[in-house]
């Protein structure tokens, strides 16, 4: 049955369309693929991107489809390097369906494996050509396309502000962490305290700086193994392989280098955290949400409590190798 689009996802859509369809023929010479008229163009992009959203809202995730339309984008006649990037941006820039959907969910990873196929299939036509030519200028494309895939890969699984994984990395690397069997996944909620007043009161490029020089701080109190994201506006998430006893070990390390006042363009602003933690015991099934409720419960009683320090989440009573939460807070000094 073929999914429903809701009206402002339609708009989107359409819009994105168009200005697709301008980047690649804005009239003239400096058409892309002289050989189509723009309304030709919106028809096959409309095609494309209407396929890619019935596999978003589909069950189970589709990648091989999402990468047969990839490599379909390859074909006459856009097999032209100068295609990729107005279709990257047209496709990695759509945000179809409500926030919390799961087209909206999906949509990043479907995008992202039909532009990385396209990359791939570019590749490969590329270096058929090499073959055959021989020429330093293939040669160069190649490795272009390469940097150009690289680059477009990591851009869909990572924040672009402050370089940290987003949502979609995060649970697909918490997914991972569950299937060690000698180690459960920890997981660190962190919600910088009052930072609507550091917007508010500085400006949000000060809010910028802050937020990179916090990404900066969890990843030089964080283990090698661990995967940090930032997970909203002033919200970050940190996972790791991990036992019980070391998560408030790891807390109390995080909060004492992000309670440090923050140097920017305007002086030393004051920043802190709260954070709630959760743990999911290994052999058991990691439901991602699950862990993330338990970690936000504790965060806001951390926060409640007084800000600048870590609640736990309430001990599993299925966990017998764990004794009674005894001490329920830590804070900082300061």
């Amino acid at each position: 049955m073929p999914i429903r689009i809701d009206t402002r996802t339609s708009a989107v859509v359409t819009a994105t369309i168009r200005e697709w369809a301008r980047a690649v023929h804005p009239g003239g010479t400096g058409s892309i693929v002289p050989a189509l008229q723009p309304e030709d163009m919106e028809r096959i992009f409309r095609r494309v991107i209407g396929e890619l959203l019935e596999l978003a809202g589909s069950e189970p995730f589709p990648v091989p489809a999402a990468r047969a339309i990839g490599r379909q984008l390859a074909e006459s006649p856009f097999e032209r390097t100068r295609m990729l990037a107005p279709a990257s941006r047209a496709l990695l820039g759509l945000a179809p369906g409500e926030p919390g959907s799961l087209i909206a969910t999906r949509w990043p990873f479907i995008a992202s494996q039909a532009i990385d196929s396209y990359a791939e299939a570019l590749q490969q036509r590329a270096l058929a050509q090499q073959e055959r030519s021989l020429s330093e200028a293939v040669s160069v494309r190649v490795q272009e396309i390469a940097a150009l895939q690289t680059r477009l890969r990591h851009e869909a699984t990572h924040d672009a502000l402050t370089d940290l994984a987003n949502r979609s990395l995060l649970k697909e690397r918490v997914r991972m962490m569950a299937t060690d069997s000698a180690r459960g996944v920890g997981l660190l909620l962190i919600d910088l305290d009052d930072f609507k007043q550091i917007n508010d009161g500085y400006g949000h490029s000060v809010g910028d700086e802050v937020l990179v020089t916090i990404a900066q701080r969890l990843r030089s109190a964080c283990p090698a193994e661990t995967v940090i994201a930032r997970y909203g506006g002033d919200e970050f998430v940190v996972a790791l392989p991990a036992r019980r006893n070391s998560l408030g070990e790891l807390a109390m390390r995080v909060l004492a280098v992000l309670c440090e006042p923050v140097p920017t363009a305007v002086g030393p602003v004051p920043a802190s955290a709260s954070v709630g933690t959760a743990f999911c015991p290994p052999g058991r099934d990691c439901d991602f949400a699950d862990l993330l409720r338990s970690a936000d419960r504790a965060m806001y009683s951390a926060k409640t409590a007084g800000k600048r320090q870590f609640a736990v989440s309430e001990l599993d009573p299925e966990e017998v190798d764990s004794g009674p939460a005894t001490a329920r807070f830590a804070a900082v000094a300061g």
